[in-house]
């Protein structure tokens, strides 16, 4: 009797817990159940206990962002369960940051800026005066934002399948004059163009017209095109205002566009990658735990470290580099090679 009971209450004890812990999985909550206003809350209690005094929206805080998602430079931060939570607000901050800083251009007068070089450094965000903030999102999940984000991966598959090649702006670009160009602006940023906070697309887009490859206008007197058919950045006739399309500047509006013309190879293996690009060709990045392609570089060039190792030195703003190694780039988890 004595033998069963025992064995009565270790049965119940198992029962016990083990009901508790499957409550406590069923409260547990899911990743994509997270709205942005609960990831921001818990990022800037994480900010304020470790002393970092950075406001959401401010360039210190969008530096903050860039190099943590380049290198993970916040080790503690890193390290923590949640960080894949941290990670993903960040890519959707960079996208949402680049599309306020594109529509905000229309106050961007490119005679002042040119003219005026203790203004030269400066963002389009700063130039503006305008403060960004992801407020809007607060109660929107990463489940609705993946949803969204797939929607339109959907729809560029469909832009792929019916690729219709165009001879003028699938030609080959000139190496020579897009290496050129990336040399004398990779540091010194063209005062001739807009700069962004999160430059990277918009420094690709000028070394790839600087190569040769054509843009793709529309008539309109609109200062933002949306359409990723166009690929363009000029003055607008009258008042000298940027007129210009999203894909000029934003990561994934660049790729929806040149994907209507051009071979895309995707892979998480970086040998996969040096061995399927060549220079001339766009790499754009993804982080573990984003949603998004957040970052993008052009191939300067393709080098033997050795008899048996190649590697892939590329170009690119937001951090400045001209011959950045592929091997350096620790921060990411999956590349593209858009064949130019």
């Amino acid at each position: 009797m004595k033998k069963y009971t025992i064995f009565i209450g270790f049965l119940s004890f198992l029962l016990f817990f083990g009901l508790l812990g499957n409550v406590a999985n069923a409260n547990e909550k899911e990743r994509d159940e997270y709205t942005f206003g609960e990831i921001e809350q818990l990022l800037v209690n994480y900010l304020d206990k470790n002393g970092n005094n950075l406001e959401i929206g401010t360039p210190d805080f969008t530096e903050f962002v860039i190099n943590q998602m380049h290198y993970d430079s916040d080790q503690k931060l890193a390290k923590l369960p949640e960080y894949h939570l941290f990670v993903a607000y960040f890519a959707e901050y960079l996208h949402q940051l680049s599309l306020f800083e594109t529509e905000i251009m229309a106050e961007y007068n490119p005679s002042t800026i040119s003219s005026d070089s203790s203004i030269a450094d400066k963002t389009v965000l700063d130039y503006s005066g305008e403060k960004f903030s992801m407020s809007y999102l607060k109660d929107v999940t990463l489940g609705e934002i993946k949803e969204e984000i797939l929607q339109e991966e959907r729809e560029i598959a469909k832009l792929q399948e019916s690729k219709q090649p165009n001879s003028e702006i699938m030609a080959t670009i000139n190496v020579a004059a897009a290496r050129a160009y990336a040399t004398k602006y990779y540091k010194n940023y063209n005062t001739a163009y807009p700069r962004y906070s999160n430059d990277c697309t918009n420094f690709v887009s000028q070394i790839l017209h600087a190569g040769g490859r054509k843009q793709v206008t529309v008539a309109t007197t609109s200062t933002l095109v949306r359409d990723t058919k166009y690929w363009f950045i000029r003055k607008r006739a009258g008042d000298g205002v940027w007129t210009r399309s999203s894909s000029w500047s934003l990561v994934e509006d660049l790729y929806s566009h040149l994907v209507r013309s051009h071979t895309v190879y995707t892979s998480s293996n970086k040998s996969n990658i040096v061995s399927q690009a060549r220079p001339g060709d766009v790499i754009q990045f993804k982080k573990s735990g984003a949603d998004r392609y957040t970052h993008a570089m052009w191939v300067n060039n393709k080098v033997a470290k050795s008899s048996s190792k190649i590697d892939l030195l590329l170009a690119g703003h937001t951090n400045d580099y001209l011959t950045r190694s592929l091997d350096d780039i620790t921060g990411y988890s999956t590349y593209r090679i858009i064949k130019m």
